[in-house]
């Protein structure tokens, strides 16, 4: 049986209470990180020991921590507030003490699931008075709150989302209720964490293929490569045109973290791209189908082809995946009519889905393809050819020259 070992973020009560939780889950391994405040979390996460994923306690300590999270690639997710907690702690108030929701005082991160609640149970005119909880919102703000209404109305009860402000308005002598954690709740969260973890391990030790072609053979050159082997955990072959290097794609995801890969990358001669595959051979093809991709296409980059055929550019983590197969019938029916390639059409939907106007002109397109405006219009005549996009008009952006078409397309993006 693996196991997952999880590094908790949240209040000292809160990170007991999720021991108990997992207590008869021998799967799961909690690393406990208490704070005081939720505002501590990202000095927390510099002290982080080796764990496959990282839970918090809720939205804000999650969102407190989002800067340092950039440069750690794990799963990482929060415990939401549910409809579950806010009826099992109204529920449970209910029991102590009568309740009236006209007498509570209550902070929650996302108003419209509280009143959701409200309509469920039929509360009618009885209501909390709310106050919602923001990133980077202030300790003192939510305390000066709760203390305001119970000023104004000795009867009230506060119901706080954050630990730090509970403690401090039960010093205050302020009639205080947390917000219940639900065990339910809490254990969906963690098993969809470990699902999340057993995913990425899975697709980090795929092996992966590199190569790497017309480059300059100088002793210089060929200390590069072998830095980057090294830097890649790779196993360094050289042929006589080409080299290949054999590793994995967590290697290369690790790798992508460093400064030093990067530059390396750049500065390298020749040509590189990668492929990953459930073999040896399977990575490698991708790898060289990456390749064609770049030399046919003109599109520089460190590229890597997948096993989905997913084609993703390593150095701009946030450009969509290129599909470089057809699985969709239409697609495969306008590839065939058109005898536009998989990559082109999977950036005509990109394009279309990523316009803020359904129309464009060539010097529209050109631009998103990375193409010269006679590509791109050779690639709208092969589309109205086959009555995949139309001539909706014309423009005219100066007062002398000719007007520019515009087009739309005319086949299905998403």
């Amino acid at each position: 049986m693996m196991r997952t070992k999880v590094a908790l973020f949240g209040s000292a009560e809160f990170c007991q209470r999720a021991k108990q939780f997992t207590e008869h889950r021998s799967e799961i391994i909690l690393d406990l990180y208490p704070y005081t405040i939720y505002s501590e979390a990202p000095n927390l996460l510099k002290k982080l020991l080796p764990c496959d994923a990282i839970l918090f306690s809720g939205s804000l300590p999650y969102a407190a921590s989002k800067e340092v999270l950039e440069s750690i690639p794990m799963p990482v997710t929060y415990l939401k507030q549910d409809e579950a907690e806010i009826t099992t702690t109204l529920l449970s108030i209910s029991i102590q003490q009568p309740l009236a929701l006209d007498d509570l005082s209550i902070d929650v991160r996302d108003v419209t699931i509280l009143e959701n609640v409200l309509s469920d149970i039929k509360s009618g005119n009885q209501r909390p008075i709310i106050y919602e909880l923001e990133d980077g919102g202030k300790l003192d703000e939510l305390v000066a709150f709760h203390t305001s209404v119970y000023s104004a109305n000795p009867s009230n009860i506060a119901v706080t989302s954050v630990h730090a402000a509970f403690d401090r308005l039960e010093i205050l002598g302020i009639p205080v209720f947390k917000m219940i954690s639900v065990k339910s709740s809490f254990l969906e969260t963690i098993d969809r964490l470990c699902q999340e973890v057993l995913l990425q391990k899975s697709e980090t030790s795929k092996i992966t293929a590199g190569i790497i072609v017309n480059f300059s053979e100088t002793p210089e050159m060929n200390e590069s490569f072998e830095r980057l082997a090294k830097i890649l955990h790779a196993h360094y072959i050289q042929a006589d045109d080409s080299i290949l290097l054999y590793t994995t794609q967590g290697a290369i995801q690790n790798a992508l973290m460093l400064s030093e890969f990067q530059d390396l990358a750049g500065k390298l001669s020749g040509e590189i791209a990668f492929g990953s595959g459930g073999t040896l051979t399977a990575a490698k093809e991708n790898a060289e189908s990456a390749l064609r991709y770049m030399q046919t296409e003109e599109q520089p980059g460190l590229y890597l082809l997948d096993d989905k055929k997913e084609l993703q550019n390593l150095l701009s983590a946030n450009v969509n995946p290129i599909e470089l197969r057809v699985i969709e019938p239409l697609l495969s029916e306008i590839a065939e009519k058109t005898a536009l390639s998989p990559a082109v059409l999977s950036k005509l939907a990109l394009f279309g889905q990523s316009q803020q106007s359904t129309q464009f002109t060539a010097n529209d397109l050109a631009s998103h393809l990375g193409v010269s405006r006679r590509t791109a219009e050779r690639t709208i005549k092969k589309l109205l050819t086959g009555a995949y996009a139309n001539t909706v008009g014309e423009e005219m952006t100066y007062r002398q020259g000719r007007p520019r078409a515009v087009y739309e397309l005319n086949f299905p993006v998403y």
